[in-house]
């Protein structure tokens, strides 16, 4: 008897359950899926965006109406701040005020102009002792020159132009980012140089004399066996030559073969 009444209470509790099962409440709760998520979520909702996130992202929620939305993001957008727990990885609100970026719920890194960091607080104006720093908008006791990356090469030139020489001079810059305080270090080397070789082409007008220069070398070398004629100048300077070796000889010095001694006839005078 009480085997029988056993039974039936486990044949009526099944029947109860599939009645259960098959009510509509899988209509209003969607259920999650992970095929069709966005980048970065684990696992997602169509009504409330992703539900968990990967490793590497974090969750950031938004209200839309009266949903909450989810979504998965490699970084935190402006004023919020990234905190990484042991299963899950969420944004959180920064709580300080005219802060646009923030390391904790209570310092601020960067904030919003024209308010300056200071000490992890948004000021209007840094207090004494303290040097304003440009390029990250935040008072130090001490600021050193900040600069760039290096811009690329210029082109090879030389004296302006880009023709008509064999070697030339390229030029780098780089700018400066954050200008130093009193007692802050200086900056580096703005400007840097190296030779070059200038690609051989011809050039329009401004290289003429090198042309002409380079004609005259060739017929130089052409008649250097030949001789040349002489001009006025050159006549001179030769008449005068000549009468130089004349001086010598009429004062008793030989010609090629006895130049490193003196001659005879200079010995036959002296004695």
């Amino acid at each position: 008897m009480f085997s029988g009444s056993l039974v039936t209470f486990f044949i009526i509790f099944y029947c109860v359950g599939d009645v259960w099962s098959n009510t509509d409440t899988d209509i209003t709760r969607p259920k999650r899926t992970t095929g069709n998520c966005p980048r970065g979520c684990a696992s997602c909702s169509p009504v409330n965006g992703c539900v968990t996130c990967e490793s590497r992202y974090f969750m950031f929620l938004y209200r839309q109406n009266i949903r909450q939305i989810g979504i998965c993001t490699p970084s935190c957008p402006v004023g919020y701040y990234g905190v990484r727990y042991q299963y899950y990885n969420k944004c959180n609100r920064c709580h300080i005020e005219h802060c646009q970026a923030c390391f904790s719920r209570h310092y601020c890194t960067r904030c919003e102009p024209p308010y300056l960091a200071f000490q992890g607080q948004c000021i209007e104006k840094c207090p004494n002792n303290t040097h304003y720093a440009n390029y990250s908008k935040e008072c130090r006791d001490r600021v050193d020159c900040m600069v760039g990356p290096w811009s690329s090469w210029s082109q090879c030139s030389r004296n302006g132009v880009t023709c008509g020489y064999k070697y030339g001079v390229q030029t780098k810059t780089r700018q400066v980012l954050e200008y130093p305080s009193v007692n802050g270090a200086g900056c580096p080397t703005l400007v840097d140089s190296r030779t070059c070789v200038i690609r051989r082409r011809p050039c329009s007008g401004q290289c003429n004399r090198r042309k002409r220069h380079r004609r005259r070398k060739k017929k130089r070398k052409k008649g250097k066996g030949k001789g040349r004629k002489k001009g006025k100048k050159d006549r001179s300077r030769g008449r005068r030559k000549n009468n130089r070796k004349r001086k010598h000889r009429r004062k008793g010095y030989c010609g090629r073969r006895c130049r490193r001694r003196r001659c005879n006839r200079r010995r036959n005078r002296i004695t």
